[in-house]
């Protein structure tokens, strides 16, 4: 039997504690600048939905681990102000995918694909 590799986990690490989602949720600002959420683990097709741009979150990343692949990301007037509806980002399953907040708009960032069986 296969086992995955532990590197899967290295770029998910660095942002500490997971909050762990495996039904739909809704982040808020208050979970990111008071409760300190800024690493999300998303399994069995969970979406996220990331709080409205604001320049309360400018600067922020968030950090999110796709244990699925159905798992998604939505954001209101699309990434980088691409649509006026909302847009998604579908991870692959042991994918890592940063969220950059603006101030005005979110940008997503692959990190890695560390999908990698020994």
């Amino acid at each position: 039997m296969a086992k995955r590799t532990r590197l899967r986990y290295q770029a998910a690490n660095e942002f500490g504690t997971a909050l762990s989602k495996t039904a739909d949720y809704t982040l808020t600002s208050a979970d990111i600048l008071k409760d300190g959420y800024q690493f999300i683990k998303l399994s069995s097709d969970a979406t996220l939905t990331l709080p409205a741009a604001s320049l309360d979150l400018s600067g922020i990343t968030i950090r999110v681990f796709f244990v699925d692949a159905d798992s998604a990301v939505y954001v209101a007037a699309g990434f980088g102000g691409g649509s006026t509806s909302y847009d998604v980002v579908q991870g692959v399953a042991y994918c890592t995918i940063d969220f950059w907040c603006s101030g005005t708009y979110w940008y997503a960032k692959t990190l890695a694909v560390t999908n990698v069986v020994v």
